[in-house]
């Protein structure tokens, strides 16, 4: 089980003002294998393994709060939304997440370093 502080240990991006929120702890616990393969593409990244789909996926809107483009209970409201997903079917839920094909791993674009 991913503890909040694992949580944005990995994934500084996390603003510090969501860090207290007990909805964190239970998106922690709910997606603990995929936020641990979980790593945000490269830019020039043209296919997406599962890691970048679950970054994209879960990551994603917070990243998108911490940029100003989300208000605090839109995003809050994201993440409930993953959450209670997850909880009315896990496995479906998580196979959601990814798309029919995935790449083996990240592919990134010609001139990308």
């Amino acid at each position: 089980m991913m503890t909040i502080q694992e949580l944005v240990s990995r994934f500084p991006e996390i603003p510090a003002d969501l860090h207290g929120e007990s909805l964190l702890a239970a998106f922690a616990d709910a997606f603990d294998a995929q936020l641990d393969t979980a790593r945000k593409p490269s830019a020039c990244a043209e296919e997406h393994d599962a890691g970048n789909h679950f970054y994209l996926k879960l990551i994603g809107p917070i990243d998108i709060y911490r940029y100003g483009l989300y208000d605090r209970e839109r995003v809050l409201d994201e993440i409930r939304q993953l959450v209670d997903g997850h909880r009315a079917d896990p496995d479906g839920f998580v196979r959601g997440l990814l798309p029919e094909r995935v790449a083996r791993q990240e592919v990134r674009g010609p001139g990308c370093g």
